[in-house]
Order: structure tokens, then C-alpha cells, then sequence
């Protein structure tokens, strides 16, 4: 016969490697991008609940909760979230961590702290109860307003493989798109609403990429870099997501603006040149753009001005931040 003599006991407080472990899988599944396993550990359990960082951030319906965890894994993708020190306790059937670590922001690398419950539900511990705690506002912690050079800043830091996606000449057509004074629209909509914008405006940027067979590159909050073999079917896609973001969002009361720019750069030949030059050049000339518009680059213009399929207004002369001197970009004449 085995006793085990160490177990604890109903009413005693004691510290658990195993609820250490089970948290810090958790944690570790947003770091990897896993949402299968971090939804997978939440109770299916009665009165499950959730607070988060802003003030609304209250939900007390399991399947509310899920889908929100699995959107922000689609807005985020892996978490840029540092190693935690985990605290674990139990009592009986429940037990609770603490935790501490870090995620990295647009404003630099920030404390991210944790409040876990778990409940044994068939030998497995889930969690019933969380609460999260940054000391920056969502939209400055997850990229809801994230400007256009800090994705091509994060792009140019991880330097993904392009290569692929180059056409037979090794040039290759970047577009970023993000959507227009988001932060206030976030306020004027709420948390919740505003989530349910996100997911059909990604919906709807992801599927006129793929249907152009363009590759979505990098997606932060609202804004997206994605990436074209031809200048020819970047401006195709534009003129989609430009068309289909005015007919999902056709409410002169709560107005959702998309603004668009691209250019195209040598990226066989100038290797890691180009997201020094190129990439930081298309993300400039985005910047430039108005609500409701889609810029080009000269280069970009000349590439398909000779086709006769897009057509363009006036170009104006801008001065493009880290480059010197005026630029000319040209505005798409919307069909």
C-alpha cells in the first residue's frame, strides 16, 4: 500500500510546482502564438470570468472570453512577452498564481502582471478566473494605433524571408495599410465593438491580399505591411480593400478611414538593403496618405502607368521622414 504524506490538506496553503508548471505552459503559449493551448486551458465551468487593463475589460461569459483571447492571438500573432516569475499556491481543489514578467510595446519593454484561479476539473487545473495588469494603455500595449513606421520598424527588426514572394526580376511591391485615427475611434466604440471592427477590417484586407496572391507580411492592431510580386496586383488589392472597407463601414456616424501607400523596391539586389531602404521608403510614402486614399511612389507609378488600368490625380510633392528633400507620390483615382 502508498500514503502519500505530503499531499495537502483541505484548509492548508501550500506552495505547487505543478500549478507553477501549468501556469508557466500557459504563459509560454502566448509567447509561441499557441491559441489552441492557452484557450484549451480555461474552465468550461459556470461563473468562469476575466478583467483586463481597461476599464471596461469585464467579461463573465466562457465563450466571450474565449473568442476575445483567440482574437487577440489573431491581432498579435506570437506575444512579445519575457520569461515570467511565477508564484503558484493551492488549497484543496483550487488554486491561484501570481505572475510577473514583461511585454515589449511600442513604448518600450513594460511590467505585464497576472492573476491566475485555477479549479481541478477531472484531474486537470483550469482556469476560472483572470486578471491582467499593464501599466500602458491598451492601444499603446497591443498596437491598436501603432504608427506605420513602427511595423516597418518591427519588420526591419526580424527581417523576414521575402525572398519567395520577389518577382522574376527580384523586385517586389510593399504596401502598408492601417486605419485612421483608431485611438478615438476605439473610445467612441468601446473595447468590445471595436474588436468586432478589427476582425472584419482584417477580414477583409486578408482575403483581397490572398485573392491578388499577396502575402499579409506583418499585421499590428489596425495596420498591416503586406507584400505583392507586381506593382500591378498591389494597386489591385488597394483598390479592393479601399472598396470593400467603404461598403462594410457605410455609416456617416462612425466613420472607419483606411489609408494606403506602397512602393516597390530591388530586393534581390540589395538584400539587406532593402529593409533599410525600400521597406522604410513605402512605409513613408503610407504615412503621407489621406483617409480614404491610396499613394504610390513615383516608381510605382511609372511601373503602371503604361498599362492604362489605374488611373491617377495629381501628384503632390511631400517631404518623407529620414529621407532628404520632396517626393513626389501620386493618389489612385478611386473607380
Amino acid at each position: 500500500m502508498c500514503s502519500v504524506t505530503n499531499a495537502p490538506k483541505r484548509g492548508d496553503i501550500a506552495r505547487s510546482d505543478e500549478l507553477q508548471a501549468v501556469a508557466l505552459r500557459f504563459w509560454n503559449a502566448f509567447i509561441r502564438g499557441d491559441a489552441p493551448a492557452a484557450i484549451g486551458r480555461l474552465s468550461m465551468a459556470d461563473g468562469v470570468t476575466f478583467l483586463g487593463t481597461a476599464e471596461n475589460e469585464f467579461l463573465d461569459d466562457g465563450e466571450q472570453i474565449r473568442a476575445l483571447i483567440k482574437l487577440n492571438f489573431e491581432l498579435l500573432g506570437e506575444w512579445p512577452m519575457g520569461q515570467p516569475q511565477i508564484d503558484a499556491r493551492l488549497e484543496g481543489p483550487v488554486g491561484w498564481t501570481t505572475v510577473r514578467g514583461s511585454i515589449a510595446t511600442p513604448q518600450g519593454e513594460q511590467e505585464m502582471r497576472a492573476t491566475l484561479i485555477f479549479h481541478l476539473e477531472h484531474d486537470e487545473w483550469r482556469i476560472i478566473h483572470q486578471h491582467y495588469s499593464i501599466s500602458v494603455p491598451n492601444p499603446d500595449t497591443f498596437g491598436i494605433d501603432v504608427p506605420i513606421e513602427k511595423i516597418a520598424d518591427l519588420v526591419q527588426a526580424e527581417r523576414p524571408d521575402l525572398g519567395s514572394q520577389a518577382a522574376a526580376d527580384g523586385t517586389i511591391t510593399v504596401v502598408f495599410t492601417d486605419i485612421v485615427g483608431s485611438t478615438e475611434l476605439t473610445n467612441a466604440f468601446g473595447d468590445r465593438a471595436w474588436r468586432e471592427v478589427l476582425r472584419a477590417h482584417n477580414r477583409i484586407i486578408e482575403d483581397a491580399t490572398r485573392a491578388e496572391g499577396g502575402t499579409g507580411v506583418k499585421g499590428q492592431g489596425d495596420g498591416f505591411m503586406l507584400t505583392f510580386s507586381s506593382a500591378r496586383r498591389a494597386l489591385a488589392a488597394s483598390a479592393v480593400i479601399q472598396r470593400r472597407i467603404g461598403d462594410a463601414f457605410n455609416d456617416p456616424g462612425t466613420p472607419i478611414q483606411v489609408r494606403i501607400g506602397m512602393h516597390t523596391g530591388e530586393l534581390l539586389r540589395e538584400g539587406d538593403d532593402f529593409f533599410g531602404g525600400a521597406l522604410n521608403y513605402a512605409a513613408r510614402v503610407a504615412s503621407s496618405a489621406g483617409g480614404n486614399e491610396i499613394v504610390v511612389s513615383s516608381l510605382v507609378h511609372d511601373l503602371v502607368s503604361s498599362t492604362g488600368e489605374f488611373a491617377f490625380s495629381q501628384p503632390r510633392e511631400v517631404e518623407l521622414k529620414g529621407f532628404t528633400g520632396k517626393h513626389r507620390v501620386y493618389p489612385l483615382v478611386a473607380n
